[in-house]
């Protein structure tokens, strides 16, 4: 029994006094001192689709991003509205009624519902593609923002200098890296 409220002081100790004990000393920044904020830049992706590219002065992205949603949402809706016309000539010829459709009137039922999971599987597929898209501009929102003040000058640069060597009647491969600060 007094192992058990040991236990419970114990953690109440932690949890109260977990606070005050920093691993690290962090530095809190002046509000004025932060030009360019990423969690603003993520936090916008999140809420409209390309207004973190636009905070983050990458205008051009922009109709890059409605583009796409724009095709996947057109796929979206043919893959629907042709699995609707599979789907009701399936069930019109099982019930031994014409499809309605001159063209689907000749397949059999077994190719129609072939074509119609297809259609399905399509359209699902173009559903995956909107919402990987949406994740894929907010992460792009995301690490612009964190390398917005990175410097990329003449002053930083990595350069690959690669080496044939003839020697001893043999050919070695070989290479130079080059590193300036």
């Amino acid at each position: 029994m007094r192992v058990k409220i040991f236990h419970i002081v114990f953690a109440i100790c932690i949890l109260c006094f977990s606070e005050t004990g920093n691993a690290q000393n962090i530095k809190k920044q002046n509000v004025d001192t932060v030009l360019h904020s990423a969690k603003k830049a993520t936090y916008l992706a999140i809420f409209l689709p390309g207004s973190g590219q636009i905070y983050n002065k990458k205008h051009w992205k922009v109709p890059i991003i409605y583009g796409g949603f724009a095709a996947l949402v057109y796929s979206v809706s043919f893959y629907q509205t042709e699995y609707d016309r599979f789907r009701h000539a399936v069930i019109n010829k099982r019930a031994g009624l014409p499809t309605g459709d001159a063209e689907l009137e000749q397949y059999p039922v077994s190719l129609l519902l072939n074509i119609r999971e297809s259609y399905r599987e399509s359209r699902d597929l173009s559903f995956v593609g909107i919402f990987g898209l949406y994740a894929l501009q907010v992460l792009d929102a995301a690490v612009d923002a964190h390398l917005y003040e990175f410097n990329v000058n003449e002053s930083v640069s990595v350069n690959y200098f690669p080496q044939v060597i003839p020697a001893y009647g043999r050919t070695f491969v070989g290479g130079t890296i080059s590193i300036h600060f």
